[in-house]
């Protein structure tokens, strides 16, 4: 895992060439009115991170969807994107059949499986992207693709790709000092339950980063974002507890109100713990600080199973589920 999380800016590089070449068919002749991603765990992550991404920027909202069932809203003018890096992941296979059986025309985005089967049988669009890695690993190959669907029914400009180009240099200019903070900080939260707060717009990462800890480091995590963390989780500071490690993500575009909650929040909690630590993006604009925290957090989880001596690829209870589900029809 950890081969692959260094590699991440060479991944966005190779995931900006696989757009580039992608083609897609389908059409909208009375227009798009909203579009909805359907993925989950580390192929669903991207639409979470698109959507957050261009809230500022797109013209239709979008719906990520992590469920078996599509939104009843869906109809002839949504933009629907399925993601399966495995493609076989079950939900998402009940997505691609539900809109089989309503006459939609999907974006499939897949490494191979059923999902990429059901595509060409029904002349789905298909971006396949490179096989064999944990999906979790495979964040820059799933999540760019969904811009390029956007950039082609004319929702966004081309300029995210000079964007991911420069996010990839700029990590390759900040993995040293990644991997020393990161493992670092790993030295002082292992055996602990990590919290993570956010501010809202950063709650992409912050859900990212959760994910990678129970996958990666096989760790019990959970995250909030403000100003929702101040409205009632902040109650739950009552009783010390040091086996709570509380991790700050901190920005330079915070909303001045949510650096005030964010300080009162981190004194209030540093009265019933000593386990309080900020990590501060770096980064000239939103899309860097994401990234920043992305890789950042990729290398902590990876660190934290090393020094627990957990081997981060190992999800052996997902499989054991899977195959549970599986024989069961």
């Amino acid at each position: 895992m950890i081969d692959l999380v260094r590699d991440f800016p060479e991944q966005i590089r190779k995931a900006l060439e696989i757009g580039k070449a992608a083609q897609f068919t389908a059409t909208y002749p009375a227009g798009i009115k909203n579009i909805v991603v359907c993925g989950l765990g580390g192929s669903g992550i991207g639409g979470d991170l698109l959507k957050e991404l261009m809230k500022d920027t797109l013209p239709v909202p979008v719906v990520v969807c992590k469920g078996y069932a599509l939104p009843a809203f869906v109809d002839a003018q949504t933009l629907l994107i399925l993601c399966s890096y495995s493609g076989n992941t079950e939900e998402a296979i009940a997505n691609a059949q539900e809109a089989i059986a309503k006459g939609f025309h999907p974006v499939c985005i897949t490494a191979g499986g059923k999902l990429e089967q059901i595509a060409r049988a029904n002349h789905f669009d298909l971006v396949l992207i490179p096989s064999g890695f944990p999906p979790r690993a495979c964040l820059g190959y799933s999540s760019i693709q969904l811009f390029f669907v956007l950039k082609h029914y004319q929702l966004i400009s081309d300029s995210f790709i000079q964007d991911f180009m420069r996010v990839a240099d700029f990590l390759e200019s900040q993995q040293e000092e990644i991997k020393k903070a990161s493992y670092e900080l790993a030295t002082l939260v292992k055996k602990k339950v990590v919290i993570l707060y956010a501010e809202d717009k950063y709650e992409s990462t912050a859900l990212r980063l959760k994910q990678q800890i129970n996958e990666n480091s096989k760790m019990h995590c959970w995250y909030n974002v403000f100003p929702e963390v101040n409205h009632n989780e902040l109650v739950g500071w009552k009783e010390r507890n040091e086996n709570l490690a509380l991790l700050f993500f901190r920005t330079a575009d915070e909303n001045p109100r949510n650096t005030l909650r964010m300080e009162f929040t981190k004194k209030a909690i540093q009265e019933v713990s000593s386990q309080v630590y900020e990590l501060v993006a770096k980064g000239s604009d939103s899309m860097e600080r994401h990234f920043y925290f992305i890789h950042f957090g990729d290398w902590l989880s990876c660190y934290l199973a090393q020094q627990l001596e957990y081997d981060a690829v190992e999800v052996t209870i997902l499989t054991n589920l899977k195959n549970h589900l599986s024989s069961i029809q």
